[in-house]
């Protein structure tokens, strides 16, 4: 997909208050900012979230995370040619906004690690193109309570959790169909695996 616009979240959050005709919409909003993020997860596309890559100095066994840190992609020494990557699993943790690693002090490592981008409030920014399916997200999860306090018809929420259902599928598949540009690379590697049309041999 080409490009990743974003929008605030506040933008998506305004409009679903808009629409469902929310009184009390301070009451509410921080629910809804964390239900966007939530509905981002379950997307889950490759360009869900930005990737960036940040240079971290070990101090006491331990590095202190970016700010926008959500999870780690891979870490590595870039001076090291035999230890190229760390094992996420055996060698290290987080805890408390710090990475805990059992490397020597002073090191340098490259981490590759997923991101949440924000805007110049602070709050998180989302994909534009998942604004259907996270708004739609935000009103299944808050119509939901109506469901289960038995206020909101089975069919009604039914209907909710469908539509969300259909936006995530579609959001998704979006992120995933490849550009023109891709599209022309994947046709000539088809292309080159056909047998030449003056090609001799027989099959039979």
């Amino acid at each position: 997909m080409k490009g990743n616009p974003k929008i605030s979240v506040k933008q998506i959050v305004a409009a679903v208050i808009r629409n469902l005709g929310i009184q009390d919409a301070a009451r509410e909003f921080h629910n809804f900012v964390e239900w966007a993020f939530e509905a981002e997860k379950k997307i889950g596309s490759y360009t869900t979230f930005d990737k960036k890559i940040a240079s971290l100095i070990v101090v006491g066994k331990k590095v202190l995370l970016p700010n926008d840190f959500l999870n780690m992609i891979d870490i590595r020494n870039p001076l090291d040619l035999y230890e190229s990557t760390y094992d996420y699993n055996t060698n290290m943790y987080v805890s408390g906004g710090f990475l805990n690693i059992d490397v020597a002090d002073g090191v340098t490592l490259e981490m590759h690690y997923e991101a949440i981008a924000t805007d110049e409030e602070g709050f998180p920014t989302i994909s534009a193109a998942h604004e259907d399916a996270i708004a739609s997200y935000i009103m299944y999860k808050y119509k939901g309570r109506e469901y289960y306090n038995q206020k909101l018809p089975r069919y009604v929420y039914q209907d909710l959790k469908q539509e969300w259902s259909y936006q995530c599928a579609q959001a998704r598949g979006k992120d995933n169909m490849p550009t023109k540009q891709q599209w022309r690379c994947i046709s000539n590697y088809w292309n080159s695996l056909r047998p030449h049309n003056n090609d001799s041999r027989k099959l039979f």
